[in-house]
């Protein structure tokens, strides 16, 4: 059976207002995804100043309902004002870990 991965990176701007309305958006974000239908696995991961998020879906149909739908939505209607980054979304066998899904991102993430 195939899952559909998603990793994303976010720089936020700097400003500590910024960086508080970030983190109150990935909160509710996070939760949104974990009680999502057909999420599999959520991990939140800082690396170099950069917030990462890996999240393994049983299909990618299931991963674009959540992206569209409540908190995350919400989130990325301030996506522009609060920072930038990238995102890489991939179909595989497994969950492929933290490892290699961020080796991935880091070769082939496109800006968001």
């Amino acid at each position: 059976m195939s899952v559909y991965v998603s990793v994303t990176g976010f720089r936020p701007h700097r400003g500590w207002l910024r960086l508080v309305r970030f983190w109150w958006h990935v909160l509710r974000a996070g939760r949104q995804a974990r009680r999502a239908a057909g999420n599999l696995r959520v991990e939140l991961r800082p690396v170099d100043g950069i917030y990462h998020t890996l999240t393994v879906w049983t299909d990618e149909a299931s991963m674009r309902a959540y992206v569209r739908s409540g908190a995350h939505r919400r989130a990325m209607m301030n996506f522009r004002d609060l920072g930038g980054g990238k995102t890489l979304g991939f179909v595989a066998e497994a969950d492929p870990g933290w490892d290699a899904a961020y080796a991935r991102w880091q070769r082939e993430a496109r800006d968001a």
